[in-house]
């Protein structure tokens, strides 16, 4: 599997975090009533940030552990000395993006911008069907979870198989 790959699996199984975290927390006892849409409001930009902050977190805890795991393995195999150059040439090398990363990664967006779309008519088809203006609020940040998290479906995919 590719060091992209394995990049948007760690990037989903944190959005995939998230979303149980705001369910767990919109069907809470102490979740604020439906008809308080500021105390929503405020909870799902609490919710946005505590996201891009678990996103860093997981980035950078992935890549610690890709690079310790491409030093054990190349000192297994030929049993290379700490500092080894050869380890940071590897692991550049599997970071290097080039012209067909970049059209997986546009492809793949255009998957979360599908889901987007989505949401934003979905909220829309809540809000004219006279339900609570908060279930609409729902529909647009989970959508958009959805959205980040099928970006990483469809980049996973398209690395894997290949883009046409």
């Amino acid at each position: 599997m590719s060091y992209i790959s394995k990049r948007n699996i760690a990037s989903m199984v944190a959005g995939i975090a998230l979303i149980v975290a705001y369910i767990i927390y919109a069907t809470d006892a102490n979740a604020p009533a439906a008809e308080n849409l500021r105390a929503w409001a405020a909870a799902i930009l609490v919710f946005i940030v505590i996201g891009i902050g678990i996103q860093i977190l997981v980035q950078i805890m992935f890549h610690i552990a890709l690079a310790i795991g491409i030093a054990v393995k190349k000192e297994l195999k030929e049993g290379c000395k700490q500092g080894d150059e050869s380890v940071e040439r590897i692991i550049k090398s599997e970071m290097v993006e080039d012209e067909r990363i970049k059209i997986i990664e546009l492809k793949a967006s255009r998957a979360g911008y599908w889901f987007m779309g989505l949401g934003v008519a979905a909220a829309f088809m809540v809000i004219a069907s006279g339900a609570e203006t908060v279930a609409a609020l729902h529909v647009l940040f989970g959508m958009s979870a959805l959205a980040s998290v099928a970006e990483g479906v469809a980049g996973i995919i398209y690395h894997e198989r290949g883009v046409k």
